[in-house]
């Protein structure tokens, strides 16, 4: 049996699809979970996996046909019934976690789950504009419980050992700051294939806590939004592939509106709202963890440098991630950096909700709120696209989003080791045809 190395710090693995969160989790549990849909990630159509074909009868039905010759790792065959108790599982298991997890936010509606046959249809209480998209995800991917709460999938791939996946003929290890040969890299690696994706989904940016102190105020979030000279960030961006933000979205996921002209760099315009605002002596923290990107410290230290000219002082603060998670958690920040990726807008209501992962620590439901619940709601593809323009146009007017980059994710693989790799519409690496 042949070893295939994956180094992609840091460790941070589960083994159950539903609770993968960042790009490392997931792509650990893609190998392992298949979904009932896949989207293609250049056009954003949805295409056949486990599901052969799909159809809405109505706005407030989905019904999916499973594809017959599928099987869990323990050799069950994969049915309509067992999907079913899939999601139903999703619903009863994970409804009180917190944070709350993906698969939970894109069951919103969600009133029942059934099979007829080799059909499974969900019936929704209002219409789930996202649902499609979401099925793809590996949130939603297809599941069921074995012994010891381990969660079993259709994939090719099946956990052995922690960090350790086999196929029958070779073992895939995740290793978390291996020094040694490695057959797949994060970023580019001299003689290697490689394969890439600028992200989609939410732009890399700043996210303020507008429960503490002077970010409570929109003028001051609006005035460092106007201090920030994006251009000058450029040559850091590009330095890792990236490009400079101009929305909230980022220009390959759906219904990406160009803000440029709100996010332009206006120092007159940010110090009459700091004025007007009373602010003097202003100073924030950043919290972030740079495990996720090269360039994390230095783009962050460049922006600080930009609002030292004008008095305000950001500290940048790279913290491990059970920090980073107790300060999301107990909201103890003043701004977070982060990106998210998915295809589908509805990644701006996950996110920013108040009653989703609220990563503002906004205190109240507001109009915000309505426009996000109405983008899900919506029917009509065009009308549900000004809804999300309208969503981007005042996060970024709010500065409740502080956009900067927009992401791109290379991944290098050995070519006599891993000759065919892709990253599919999450940038998760899949290994296939080995």
């Amino acid at each position: 049996m042949r070893d295939i190395v994956f180094v992609w710090p840091p460790g941070q693995l589960t083994t159950d699809p539903r609770l993968a969160y960042n790009g490392i989790s997931k792509t650990y549990v893609r190998q392992v979970f298949e979904s009932l849909v896949d989207v293609d990630p250049v056009t954003a159509q949805v295409r056949p996996w486990l599901a052969s074909v799909w159809s809405r009868p109505d706005p407030l039905t989905v019904e999916l046909t499973i594809a017959p010759g599928r099987r869990f790792s323990d050799g069950v065959p994969l049915t309509a019934d067992l999907v079913r108790n899939s999601f139903c599982d999703i619903m009863t298991d994970l409804a009180a976690s917190t944070p709350l997890p993906s698969a939970v936010a894109a069951l919103a509606g969600l009133s029942a789950v059934e099979s007829h046959g080799d059909t499974v249809v969900f019936r929704f209480e209002r219409h789930n504009a996202a649902f499609l998209h979401s099925l793809a995800g590996v949130n939603l991917a297809a599941s069921k419980p074995s012994a010891g709460d381990v969660r079993l999938g259709t994939g090719a791939w099946v956990p052995v050992d922690t960090g350790c996946l086999t196929n029958g003929r070779h073992r895939l290890l995740f290793g978390a700051g291996y020094d040694g040969p490695a057959d797949v890299r994060a970023g580019a690696t001299a003689g290697f294939l490689t394969a890439e994706i600028h992200h989609p989904g939410i732009s890399y940016g700043l996210c303020p806590n507008v429960s503490r102190g002077p970010l409570a105020d929109p003028r001051i979030r609006r005035a460092l939004s106007l201090l920030i000279h994006r251009e000058r960030l450029r040559p850091i961006l590009q330095s890792c592939g990236y490009t400079v933000a101009n929305s909230v979205l980022t220009p390959t996921a759906l219904h990406h509106l160009d803000c440029s002209a709100q996010l332009r760099h206006d120092p007159a315009t940010a110090r009459r709202l700091l004025e007007a605002a009373g602010a003097e002596g202003l100073r924030f923290e950043v919290v972030f963890n740079s495990s996720f990107s090269p360039i994390d410290r230095e783009l962050l230290s460049a922006i600080a440098e930009q609002w030292a000219d004008h008095g305000i002082e950001l500290a940048l603060r790279d913290v491990e991630f059970g920090e980073l998670r107790s300060r999301q958690q107990t909201g103890t920040y003043d701004f977070r950096f982060f990106y998210y990726t998915a295809i589908d807008p509805d990644a701006l209501r996950y996110q920013f909700a108040v009653d989703q992962r609220n990563a503002m620590c906004r205190t109240e439901r507001d109009h915000l709120d309505d426009l996000l619940d109405a983008q899900l709601h919506c029917p009509d593809p065009t009308e549900r696209q000004k809804l999300v323009h309208d969503i981007q146009r005042r996060l970024v007017h709010d500065g409740l989003w502080l956009p900067i980059g927009n992401v791109r994710t290379v991944v290098s693989h050995r070519p006599d080791t891993v000759p065919r790799l892709a990253l599919d519409a999450e940038g998760l690496a899949r290994f296939t045809n080995l």
